[in-house]
């Protein structure tokens, strides 16, 4: 099996994206893409988390003692970003462990939370768990215009095995299954 190293690949790039992040929307692109065309429709309501980018009343920011909240932290990383991924199949950014794109005047964040942080069983769903973030703001009309926007096609890594670190004991290899998402095994590490 010939496989595609994530790493290598951001890395090629020279991009500040966590490789987990770009394996994550292999997994679930089509889940991803989904969440941003529900954020399209005028009846969309936005429920739980924050939806402001402001976290000066962010309860959940105050009593972090000078932290921002998980959801504060993906906000201030996506408007300050500056080594970004674009896709240009999906018209996504990526950034650390986010993955987002302003959908009308609604910024859609989905935050990749890292497989080494998986308590438990390792599970398909805690593998390719991800949490969406929308915010709609009335100063918010368009992302910042990036300085270091690195662009690459999703198709193609769709259509391969790319493998990249999941935690101290397995690394994790993409399985080509759909133009959606794709499956994944865990291989050791040693």
């Amino acid at each position: 099996m010939n496989l595609v190293s994530i790493e290598k690949f951001v890395e090629s790039m020279n991009v500040d994206v966590y490789p987990i992040t770009l394996m994550k929307f292999l997994l679930n692109r089509g889940k991803i893409l989904f969440y941003f065309s529900k954020a399209a429709e005028k009846n969309f309501e936005l429920r739980g988390g924050s939806s402001t980018i402001d976290s000066s009343e962010c309860e959940a920011c105050k009593s972090k003692n000078g932290m921002l909240c998980r959801e504060h932290t993906s906000i201030q990383r996506v408007m300050t970003a500056d080594r970004v991924m674009l896709d240009l199949d999906t018209n996504t950014y990526f950034y650390k462990n986010e993955i987002f794109r302003m959908v009308g005047n609604r910024l859609v964040i989905i935050y990749c939370p890292h497989t080494r942080l998986i308590k438990g069983d390792i599970t398909t769903d805690r593998v390719k768990k991800v949490k969406p973030l929308t915010i709609e703001n009335k100063g918010l009309t368009k992302l910042p215009d990036y300085e270091n926007v690195h662009q690459f096609l999703s198709t193609e890594l769709m259509n391969k095995n790319t493998k990249c670190w999941f935690n101290n004991q397995f690394s994790i290899v993409s399985v080509p299954k759909d133009r959606e998402s794709s499956n994944f095994c865990l291989i050791p590490n040693r």
